[in-house]
């Protein structure tokens, strides 16, 4: 029985919001080379817990792409496919004192460098990918969704 996918999309480049739009996360180069060993996702529907229990339960298959162009004006390009995968929840707080952003995975505070790190991005990309070049304060909570059986 072939396995549906659960399609999961990385960003080939920084988008147009970053400081570094345009130049190439290398997200899939660092995927192979096990220096991207997680990603980060906003999950309001709630659809992930679902999503990646289907694959570990073998119903389904997740799908890494990447954009070839300008998302969601391009086509997708498979980077790899996982049977297994992890997802934890995480929660990053970044208040308008803070020299930089706390994080917590599954209620358990976490370096936010080696989140940043695991994610595949320097600390200051990382910040901003998530909070924005203008420091604001803001909270982020979302999921870890685990290429390796790495947790936190």
């Amino acid at each position: 029985m072939k396995r549906k996918k659960v399609i999961l999309t990385l960003c080939r480049v920084f988008p147009a919001t970053h400081s570094k739009r345009g130049i190439n996360t290398l997200f899939a180069v660092k995927l192979f080379a096990g220096r991207k060993i997680h990603t980060i996702r906003a999950d309001e529907k709630e659809q992930w817990e679902k999503k990646i229990a289907d694959i570990n339960e073998g119903k389904k298959i997740l799908c890494v792409r990447e954009w070839t162009g300008r998302p969601y004006n391009s086509e997708q390009a498979d980077i790899k496919q996982f049977v297994q995968v992890g997802l934890q929840d995480i929660t990053i707080t970044y208040g308008v004192d803070d020299e930089t952003p706390q994080a917590w995975v599954d209620g358990k505070p976490v370096p936010v460098e080696l989140l940043a790190k695991n994610d595949g991005l320097e600390l200051s990309d990382f910040i901003e990918w998530f909070f924005g070049s203008v420091h604001k304060g803001n909270v982020f909570k979302g999921k870890i969704i685990h290429f390796t059986d790495f947790r936190y």
